[in-house]
């Protein structure tokens, strides 16, 4: 959706939109290595809950502030990045939580399965979710409304399963078996 915004609102052009990417680039790896760091500190569920608290914030900032866009191009154009970025800052949390925590709560059994299926609806997802929101930019408060209440979803789904988002081995006593 970043990119037809900014070609409707802000008049962006190629170079514009590829040094926006660059950025945006550079805050993802550097918000990677952050949680390489965090997660040798905290467990994997309390970085998807810091990254959907991070996530949340950035849909209603961007449900607040650019659904009916208003001000000066400058103004609007501090709103959009304060979005764009508080959206590419959680992404490393969620995308290295889940996965870490899919892994450890899936069947060993079961897990190629399991992680070859949600990788194939999140492809689905990365293939359809451009080609919606791309139609969308005139409907910002359903595009982004839609997009609040998917992560409303996860958020309360993540809340009420918190206590099973461990190891199995942390949720009970292993025994030692040397």
């Amino acid at each position: 959706m970043v990119t037809p915004i900014t070609q409707r609102y802000f008049n962006f052009g190629e170079l514009e939109n590829s040094l926006m990417y660059f950025l945006c680039g550079v805050e993802v790896i550097a918000g990677f290595f952050f949680v390489r760091c965090l997660s040798s500190k905290i467990s994997d569920r309390v970085i998807l809950v810091l990254g959907l608290v991070i996530l949340n914030a950035s849909c209603i900032w961007c449900l607040v502030f650019l659904a009916n866009p208003k001000g000066s191009f400058m103004l609007l154009l501090m709103e959009f990045i304060t979005g764009v970025f508080l959206q590419v800052l959680g992404l490393p949390f969620v995308a290295v939580s889940q996965v870490s925590l899919f892994s450890k709560i899936t069947a060993e059994k079961t897990q190629g399965f399991s992680h070859g299926l949600r990788r194939s609806i999140g492809g689905l997802a990365t293939i359809l979710g451009p080609l919606w929101a791309g139609g969308l930019t005139a409907n910002l408060y359903i595009m982004l409304g839609v997009m609040m209440g998917l992560l409303t979803l996860l958020t309360v789904m993540v809340s009420l399963s918190y206590s099973k988002l461990v190891e199995p081995c942390s949720r009970h006593p292993c025994e030692d078996r040397n």
